[in-house]
C-alpha cells in the first residue's frame, strides 16, 4: 500500500471533515422513520449507522462509518471505550476518527417520563474528557435521541443549570 505524505500530517484531517460529518448526520436523521417513545439506543444507532453508510456512499465522502468501535488504547486507568458511531478517514491510522456517543433522552415508558440527562453527561461527555475514547482524538460529539420530541427541554436538561435543578425526574 502506498501512503501519500507522512501519517502525522493527517491528524488534523478529521477537524476539516466535521462540518460534512454533522451535515451527513442531520440530513440522514431526517430520512429515518419516527421512533417509539421508549425505543432502545442500540437499535436506533444501528438504523442510523446503516443509513449513514448508504448516504456516505452517495456523497462520496472519504471516511468509513463504523458502529460500536472499541478504543484499544484508552488513557491510563480507563476502561476500553465502546464508541457508538465512529467516522474514520481512509488512511492507515486507528487513532484518527470522529466519534459520536449516542444516548437516549426523554424516554416515555409506561406513561412516565425519564429524562436521562445526567447519564448523557456522566456516561457520554465524560468519556471524551477522561480519555476513554482515546487520548489523542481532538474531535468528538454527543448525539441525543430525544424520544418525546421535545428537543428544547432536552437541551435545557443537559445544560449545567438543568443538571443542578432538584427534582428533575431522572431515572
Amino acid at each position: 500500500m502506498n501512503v501519500i505524505g507522512v501519517p502525522n500530517d493527517w491528524v488534523n484531517l478529521i477537524g476539516t471533515m466535521v462540518p460534512d460529518i454533522l451535515k451527513l448526520v442531520t440530513t440522514t436523521w431526517d430520512t429515518l422513520p419516527p421512533l417509539a417513545s421508549d425505543a432502545y439506543e442500540d437499535p436506533i444507532t444501528e438504523l442510523l449507522c446503516l443509513a449513514l453508510k448508504q448516504n456516505r456512499d452517495l456523497g462520496e465522502l472519504p471516511f468509513r462509518v463504523d458502529i460500536q468501535l472499541v478504543e484499544l488504547e484508552p488513557e491510563v486507568d480507563q476502561k476500553q471505550g465502546r464508541m457508538d458511531i465512529a467516522f474514520s478517514p481512509l488512511i492507515p491510522r486507528e487513532d484518527i476518527y470522529f466519534c459520536l456517543e449516542c444516548k437516549r433522552l426523554n424516554v416515555i415508558k409506561d406513561g412516565t417520563l425519564r429524562k436521562y440527562a445526567s447519564q448523557y453527561v456522566t456516561h457520554g461527555m465524560l468519556r471524551f474528557i477522561t480519555g476513554q475514547y482515546s487520548k489523542l482524538v481532538k474531535d468528538g460529539g454527543m448525539l441525543g435521541y430525544v424520544l418525546d420530541g421535545n428537543v428544547d427541554n432536552a437541551i435545557k436538561d443537559c445544560s449545567p443549570s438543568g443538571l443542578m435543578r432538584p427534582n428533575k425526574g431522572l431515572a
